[in-house]
């Protein structure tokens, strides 16, 4: 089994991963002309010269560094003199820092990537949605080394094992992903994000999170929807290993480096004993690096005191009303194996995940609700413009 682990740019966590079986980090500056799959002011705000001394101290560790450019969109940038200069100039800075992957988010920027810098690794981002056969088949004909598998398909045995017999190349898996599975919002987000942390687009307006609040209070008031999301726990690494499957990506980048080496020792201990929760991506501001939220400070976009509200909507933590046993799941990930594809499945009729949740966890139910009305509010004051008046 290999690792693949997000990095916060902290080097002592390198020095933490040295003898796990960690053999690549990933990460990317706050912004760039590219962007990536966060918003800047979720990421440490560090320098080009902070990350290439990161990446020195990560070889050193003999760990390789894959630098995220991970959007989906560039808002047609590379379509212009000036916007492909740049593109550009960021490709040939990380090909001179030592960088040893790169992932990327759309065929074009595979095609410039090996124009630009000849011999870079390069690795299909998990929002190409790399989830056939016919799309891998593709990817693979693009000249990628690597791809991620989209994580909506993590449980969906039948198809994963058609990919990995359909391809040469490495693939990997995202394990403890929480997005809402087949999340609508999962493409509005990741372009958002994307916008949210390029040089060229992320003052233009204020990026505000209409997927993360309506995904969040999914969560919190329908638990069950934590069990569905397509992570895969420590204990069941065997199933996926069984039909080819052994490098995985442990994220996320604005954690705490301890809170990530957990993370990383449950996996490669293969056994956590906890809440499930803790492992997973799920908002908690003990765990997460502090936010810059000097980017809300937009006067000219929205109005800075009702958005004001923003950091006490993100001041909780899930586990604070909801435990799931992560030692209680038993054969959990059999029931996939032996039915196949929940695509086709109506969840109300199935009641797996339900069942599963009863089985496993405790939720506050009255500790959530205190927290519902003020989410809705926020959601309703950017659909109808509240947050948009004068200051």
């Amino acid at each position: 089994m290999e690792l693949r682990v997000s990095t916060n740019w902290d080097d002592s966590l390198l020095d933490g991963l040295k003898d796990t079986c960690t053999e690549e980090i990933y990460g990317k500056l706050p912004f760039d002309v590219i962007g990536g799959a966060r918003p800047s002011f979720l990421l440490p705000q560090i320098s080009r010269e902070q990350a290439r001394e990161h990446v020195t101290h990560a070889h050193k560790a003999g760990i390789r560094f894959n630098y995220l450019l991970n959007t989906m969109c560039i808002n047609n940038i590379h379509y212009s003199r000036k916007g492909y200069r740049e593109i550009v100039e960021l490709l040939e800075w990380i090909g001179s820092i030592g960088v040893d992957f790169v992932t990327v988010g759309f065929p074009y920027m595979i095609k410039l990537v090996q124009e630009v810098l000849p011999g870079m690794k390069i690795k299909a981002s998990s929002v190409c949605r790399i989830n056939s056969v016919s799309r891998a088949k593709q990817y693979e004909d693009f000249g990628v080394d690597e791809m991620i598998i989209d994580e909506n398909i993590n449980r969906d045995f039948d198809t994963l094992s058609a990919i990995r017999e359909a391809v040469k190349c490495e693939i990997e898996l995202i394990s403890n992903p929480c997005c809402l599975r087949d999340c609508p919002h999962q493409l509005e987000h990741v372009a958002h994000d994307g916008h949210a942390s390029q040089t060229h687009s992320m003052d233009n307006s204020c990026y505000l999170q209409f997927p993360y609040f309506n995904c969040t209070l999914k969560k919190f008031t329908e638990p069950v929807e934590i069990i569905k999301a397509c992570w895969i726990r420590p204990e069941d690494l065997w199933a996926y290993e069984e039909i080819g499957f052994n490098k995985f990506k442990v994220v996320e980048r604005f954690k705490k480096s301890e809170v990530l080496l957990n993370t990383v020792m449950s996996y490669q201990k293969r056994s956590f004993d906890g809440n499930l929760i803790d492992i997973l991506t799920l908002t908690n501001p003990d765990v997460y690096l502090k936010p810059n939220l000097d980017y809300f400070n937009k006067p000219e976009h929205v109005n800075v005191s009702k958005i004001g509200r923003i950091a006490g909507l993100m001041n909780f933590a899930f586990r604070d009303f909801i435990y799931i046993d992560n030692k209680k799941f038993g054969n959990f990930i059999d029931f996939f194996r032996e039915n196949g594809s929940c695509r086709n499945r109506d969840c109300e009729k199935c009641g797996f995940c339900q069942r599963t949740f009863d089985k496993t966890g405790h939720f506050d139910r009255d500790e959530a609700e205190k927290r519902r009305k003020p989410f809705e509010d926020f959601i309703k004051a950017m659909l109808n413009g509240d947050v948009f008046k004068e200051n």
